[in-house]
């Protein structure tokens, strides 16, 4: 026996430290409920366990990604729902602004709920987010930017692609893009004749004003171009001045010249107040009676005047005498009659030969009797040595090809001493004219005013007019006010307030003129060729060809077989061609018919031949692409849409003997640059990398839509925009369809991650969790092996103590 080491313990010992370390892990074990607890326990069932936990939580976040990619499709479609309410609201109101029992002024209250339905398309786009990014902008697919502000993209999806080999790659970079034209054609408008409407209008006036000449006013004058100029007449001139007759005859709608006057009849036919003032006149006389037995007439002096106002007072025509001395009788004013015997005047000191036969009159009939200088020397001294003293205020007409004109050219001069200006002077030329075309008597006045410094008028003509006839085609000079088209049948000017037109061109661009009833028709081409030069931006392609947008073909300036063949019209030209360059007109009914603007020639699209380059390699992408219009669809890519300057590579120039505008390929080569970088939307809807899902979220905006120019102001417009609004309808519908098809996906792809999670976790479950019941019983084992080896230990430690019993 021995006692120093005590075996049997220590084999006790051991065995109760091996169940003891196994009795630990079975409890560990039990406690955890899994297998492996540590890699120990099983390093191959630990690495696999790890990459299915991997897995699986990979799985459920996929999970959760699908759900939030759901949810953000949900946003995206809930607003285009808006946008499709919206689309068809503006489709409907299409249709009932297609209908012609509307008026002008009833489309444009429908286009104000257009224009405003389409800015909310715009702002449901640019402001549709979700987690602070824009859905419906186009820039949750692709970025993008252009070196020509002209160059703009309409993204309908990423630029993400699926190869033939299944891998994703993504054709993002910079383009070299460039363009030849074949030009078309532009649009022409022609507007409505516009002739004058009332009487007394003079137009085509030039006035030099800078020269003393203020205005012109004018009361019945006849149709004929006049020249109002001064003459300065020295201290020199001759002391002389003859008279020849200007007389007409008119009786029961015939006229005939009744005197025959010699070279100087009458020089002394005229008293006036001032002697220094040497005047021309004209009287209107009216036979009062008529004796054929005794061979006397007798004459009324109906009318006449010629007046001077201003600082030196008024002059009138005071006194008429017949005869070398008034012993044959005479008048001393207005409405004083004398009588004419035996039909062969009063002497032959006259020259009067004859008048006529005493049975040719009758009582009522009237005749002009007219008087001209001719000459138009008169004596006169110099008072003041700044200027002349007597000035030669002279009128000159030329008649027309106008049945009622004058017959034949008529002069009159009115002189007037240069020294008695005080104030602005009047001048007032009155004429009686009897038609000879229709026995219409004629009382005609041209008022002229002049500044108050003689020295300022010009020595020659400073005035010029055209004196215009009811219903002539009318000079651009001419107010709208005094044009037929703008009154109506009742006599309603609509003019009274001014008048508002919008202009709006094919791309949707707009520009207004204000119209006012005093704006002359020059006026008015000046405010179209700002609105469609400079508002409507035509300006940067025709250049100093500006003024020809719109043009305004006066009377006798009509060239046959060109566009300004029709005088009295405007003529608008859009220097845009195609679609895009369309101008329509919006405004009030009767003004916009005022103008009753008619296509004489229709727009034609461009066709163009587009190259793509690589723009750092220089590789080609795509060569000799032919397009019509300025719009490259799915070519660069097919989610990226090209619109392009309409008038690439177009030269504008003006054809002068054509009166149009002629485009031509442009020598030089157009290009224009574009960068792309690929933002797609993608979920990762997996648990490894490249297993996830890019979405085609598009730009949804009007431009993108294509609706940016529906215009519902006239019929033709408004059904036309029908078919525009069903093709965006269509694109809202296909966008919406493939959120639909997104949506439908993740749901199916939610319910697979959920499935390979379940399977998973079982899998992992088997390697790594604990079978409890088994475990217990190894428990149960191991507890009574500890049991049993501490109770072993206890008797081995007893056995030393029986070596006492020996040692007793």
């Amino acid at each position: 026996m021995r006692i120093y080491h005590n075996i049997p313990a220590l084999f006790t010992y051991n065995a109760l430290s091996t169940t003891n370390s196994a009795l630990q892990k079975s409890i560990n074990k039990l406690s955890t409920g899994l297998r492996i607890n540590s890699a120990a326990d099983d390093a191959a069932g630990l690495a696999i366990s790890e990459k299915m936990r991997a897995q699986v939580r990979g799985l459920d976040q996929a999970v959760r990604n699908s759900q939030d990619g759901i949810s953000m499709i949900q946003t995206a479609e809930g607003a285009l729902n808006e946008t499709h309410s919206i689309l068809q609201r503006m489709r409907e109101l299409s249709v009932q602004a297609a209908n012609d029992t509307l008026t002008a002024n009833d489309r444009q209250f429908i286009q104000l709920e257009i224009d405003q339905l389409r800015t909310e398309v715009d702002r449901i786009a640019n402001t549709t987010q979700f987690n602070k990014k824009k859905l419906l902008d186009g820039s949750n697919a692709i970025l993008w930017s252009t070196d020509k502000l002209e160059t703009k993209l309409n993204i309908r999806g990423g630029l993400r692609q699926i190869d033939q080999f299944g891998q994703k790659q993504v054709l993002e970079g910079n383009y070299r893009i460039t363009i030849q034209a074949d030009p078309g054609q532009n649009q022409v408008q022609k507007s409505d004749l516009f002739k004058v409407k009332h009487e007394n209008v003079i137009m085509n006036v030039s006035i030099a004003t800078t020269n003393g000449f203020k205005s012109i006013e004018v009361n019945g004058l006849p149709s004929g171009n006049y020249v109002v100029g001064t003459v300065a007449i020295t201290a020199n001139a001759q002391a002389s001045a003859s008279f020849q007759t200007l007389a007409r005859y008119v009786q029961n709608g015939a006229s005939f010249t009744v005197l025959n006057m010699s070279t100087n009849p009458l020089s002394a036919l005229f008293n006036v107040v001032n002697s220094n003032i040497a005047q021309n006149a004209s009287m209107l006389f009216e036979v009062t009676n008529v004796d054929t037995a005794a061979g006397a007439i007798s004459f009324r002096v109906q009318s006449y005047e010629i007046t001077r106002t201003g600082g030196s007072g008024q002059y009138v025509i005071e006194n008429l005498v017949i005869g070398a001395n008034s012993a044959a009788g005479g008048m001393s004013g207005l409405g004083d009659a004398f009588t004419i015997g035996n039909l062969a005047f009063v002497g032959s000191a006259f020259g009067i030969t004859a008048i006529a036969q005493v049975g040719t009159f009758k009582e009522g009939d009237k005749f002009v009797f007219g008087l001209k200088a001719a000459s138009s020397a008169i004596a006169s001294a110099i008072t003041n040595g700044t200027h002349p003293t007597q000035w030669n205020v002279r009128l000159s007409v030329n008649t027309v090809d106008w049945a009622l004109g004058w017959n034949g050219s008529v002069n009159q001069e009115f002189n007037f001493q240069g020294d008695a200006f005080a104030g602005t002077e009047v001048v007032t030329f009155r004429q009686f004219y009897v038609n000879s075309a229709n026995g219409t008597v004629y009382d005609t006045q041209i008022q002229v005013t002049l500044g108050s410094d003689p020295d300022a008028l010009p020595n020659a003509n400073a005035a010029t007019f055209h004196a215009a006839f009811v219903g002539e085609v009318a000079y651009k000079d001419v107010a709208l006010r005094d044009l037929d088209k703008f009154w109506d049948a009742n006599g309603n000017f609509m003019l009274v307030d001014p008048q508002t037109i919008t202009i709006v061109q094919g791309d949707g661009q707009k520009a207004s003129v204000t119209l006012y009833g005093t704006d002359t028709l020059e006026q008015v081409r000046a405010k179209l060729v700002n609105a469609i030069g400079y508002g409507l931006e035509q300006a940067k392609y025709v250049g100093s060809n500006v003024q020809q947008l719109v043009s305004y073909v006066e009377r006798q300036a009509g060239v046959n077989d060109t566009d300004e063949s029709v005088e009295g019209t405007f003529v608008i030209r859009s220097a845009v061609t195609g679609k895009n360059g369309e101008l329509n007109f919006i405004g009030d009914e009767d003004l916009i018919k005022a103008f009753s603007l008619a296509n004489v020639r229709n727009a034609k699209e461009n066709e163009f031949t587009i190259n793509i380059y690589d723009a750092h390699t220089g590789s080609s992408k795509v060569i000799n692409e032919k397009i019509t219009g300025n719009e490259l669809i799915g070519v660069l890519h097919p989610n990226v849409d090209v619109v392009f300057d309409p008038m690439a590579d177009i030269d504008v120039t003006w054809n002068n003997g054509l009166k149009r505008f002629t485009f031509a390929q442009d020598l030089a080569t157009y290009e224009t640059y574009v960068h792309l970088a690929d933002n797609t939307t993608v979920f990762q809807i997996g648990a490894n990398q490249n297993e996830d899902m890019g979405i085609d979220i598009g730009a949804m905006g009007s431009r993108a839509l294509g609706i940016q120019g529906v215009l519902v102001t006239d019929r033709e417009s408004a059904a036309r925009s029908i078919t525009i609004l069903d093709r965006a309808i269509d694109r809202v519908s296909g966008q919406r369809a493939s959120l639909g098809a997104y949506q439908n996906r993740l749901e199916h792809t939610i319910n697979n991650l959920t499935v390979a999670s379940q399977n998973l976790s079982a899998a992992e479950s088997r390697i790594r969790d604990l079978d409890m019941a088994q475990e217990m019983m190894n428990f149960t084992r191991l507890n009574i092996l500890m049991q049993a080896g501490n109770s072993m230990l206890a008797q081995a430690n007893q056995l030393p103590q029986a070596v006492l019993s020996l040692l007793r």
